[in-house]
């Protein structure tokens, strides 16, 4: 999945936050890691919201959602996206 991919991806990478911060004159930890590491707020955040999707009960996000993963775990993205195109469903 996108975001556990975003997860596990921030998780390292260390080196460019730090060789940022060393160029920096400030000493407070980086608000925006877009070009470093994930920071740990980031991380919690992140680890927070998949739990969150992942476990929604409501038919649209919830259901939706792992019906919609399944297909692109099973299919790959671009066989999933071009069956939704041409029916409007989900592959099964």
């Amino acid at each position: 999945m996108w975001l556990e991919s975003e997860i596990i991806v921030g998780s390292s990478g260390n080196a460019a936050s730090s060789s940022a911060a060393s160029s920096s004159s400030s000493s407070a930890t980086p608000t925006s890691s877009k070009k470093g590491a994930k920071t740990e707020f980031e991380k919690k955040l992140g680890a927070f919201i998949k739990h969150q999707i992942e476990t929604d009960s409501s038919e649209a996000y919830g259901d939706g959602f792992r019906e919609g993963n399944h297909a692109v775990e099973r299919y790959g993205l671009r066989r999933t996206l071009d069956h939704i195109k041409m029916t409007g469903s989900f592959p099964y």
